[in-house]
This record gives structure tokens, sequence and C-alpha cells, in this order.
């Protein structure tokens, strides 16, 4: 399955890539009075945990941890050079094993942000600042629907679209505080995508490092195994997508975690519908 859908993005990256657009990626912003939105269906299923060491072992009893949530992503650009983008979750948690079974629902935390973009040419800069709200949930569900805290993420984006080949490429560095015990963490991503006709693909490899500072108290108390404290995890995100018209696309993504510590091993399926103007 993994192999598939990477050669797949890969076909439609590599061999048709002439119209590229990277338009509401990275680095770039929308344009003044534009927006986009994105509505995605995604399921997360562990049955694997990495450990200190980075080494993958399975759930104790045979267990099982599972997100199925809801997104609504979007991007509003107030100015040329400034886009607004929010983000929320509504999330259903299982974590199952043998023994018992618990189960939570509800909206998760939420982002809000400003995306600032400074230089447009030969390099696409742009710097973006972004609060995480806790959510109106209960810390005393079980799985957790959030950490129960709020963070602030400052991050420099590159991008470029290459014009003898065209085609796109991104990167993202960052650094998230968190405002209570959870760790601080380093925030990387590498992108490259590309189109042919009404179809686009793109990669993305989406790392998480900690700071390493967490306090040691908070670490013995977590009820979601996927949101520890402390945890690094590299994530690999391969999507498919289809143009219908102007403003409504639709894309499918499969997204493997590929390396981690402390946190859950498994995969991610996605399904969005996209209306942007």
């Amino acid at each position: 399955m993994r192999n598939l859908c990477l050669s797949l993005v890969l076909s439609v990256i590599v061999v048709g890539v002439w119209q590229a657009n990277p338009a509401f990626a990275g680095a770039w912003t929308s344009g003044q009075g534009h927006m986009y939105n994105k509505f995605a269906l995604n399921y997360f299923k562990s049955a694997r945990q990495y450990d200190d060491d980075g080494d993958s072992h399975k759930l104790p009893f045979n267990g099982c941890f599972q997100d199925f949530n809801l997104n609504w992503y979007e991007e509003y650009g107030l100015k040329d050079n400034i886009n607004l983008i929010t983000s929320v979750y509504y999330k259903w948690l299982t974590d199952e094993n043998r023994y018992i079974e618990n189960k939570s629902h509800g909206i998760s935390d939420m982002d809000v942000g400003i995306k600032y973009n400074l230089v447009k040419t030969p390099v696409v800069v742009s710097v973006q600042g972004l609060f995480k709200f806790e959510g109106p949930y209960d810390m005393k569900d079980v799985p957790s629907l959030g950490n129960g805290q709020n963070d602030f993420e400052l991050r420099l984006l590159l991008g470029k679209s290459m014009e003898k080949l065209p085609i796109y490429f991104g990167l993202e560095a960052g650094y998230r505080w968190r405002f209570e015990d959870p760790s601080d963490e380093w925030r990387l991503l590498l992108e490259v995508g590309g189109s042919y006709d009404d179809f686009y693909g793109r990669i993305k490899l989406d790392s998480i490092i900690s700071a390493r500072n967490a306090n040691d108290r908070d670490i013995m108390s977590v009820t979601n195994i996927s949101m520890t404290p402390q945890f690094d995890l590299t994530k690999l995100d391969m999507t498919l997508g289809y143009n219908i018209d102007k403003k409504w696309s639709v894309e499918c993504s499969y997204t493997p975690t590929i390396y981690g510590e402390n946190t859950t091993s498994g995969y991610t399926l996605s399904a969005a519908v996209i209306f942007s103007f």
C-alpha cells in the first residue's frame, strides 16, 4: 500500500508537472479577498508504539489506538501578503485492548494564525505566527482530546516555483513554545509538488523534534498515547488530488509514521474536499 501510493504521487509530480500551482502552498499567500477551505475526514490507526530509543513495539494486550476526526482548515487573504489561518478538529478517539475500551469525542484544540509574506522573488519567504488554544473539552476524558494548554509557534517558510521545470518546493522550520509542562518542539517540513492537467500531487516530510524540556511529573500523567508530553515524530504525507473546476477540488492522502520516540506508530488515511475562491 505504501509503495503503491508513493509511486502514484511520484508519477504525477515527476512525469506530469507542467502546470504546477503552489498558490495555497507553504510560503505563498492567496491574495486579498481570496479564501482556501479544506474539509478533511481523517482516520489514524496504531497498534504499535515507539519507545524512547525509537524502536517500535506492539501495544500491550493487543492494544489499538484510533483517531477518527473531521478537520476544517482555512486561509483567508486579509491583504495580498497577509493570510489569516484557522484550523479546528472534531475527534472520536478509541483506546482499547484485550481488557478495557476507552472512548471520547468532542472538539479538540484550535489553531489561529497569521502568515506574512516578506519576499516574492527569487524565493518566496514568509513568516507565520500560530496560537493553539485549548478546546472546550474535559481533561478527565480518556483518551484526552488535547493537552489542556495553550501554545505559540513561530515559523519561517521558504518556497520556490521552478521556471523551466514547473514544480514547486517548500521548506519550513519553526519552534513551538508550550506554555505549561510539555516539552517545547522544533518543527521541520520539506515539500515537493506539481500537477498535470486537472490532477496534482505532493509529498511532505513532516517532523516534530522535542526540545527535551518537559516537566518530569507531567510525563507520567498522559491519557492519550499519541500526544505524550515529550516525543519525536516524522511522517511522510503522500497526496493525490483532482481539480473539479476553478473552485472545487478533491484529494486523498496516505500518511505513515516513519520514525518516532515515545509516541504511537501507525498511519493516517484522509479524504478531503477543497473550496477556494
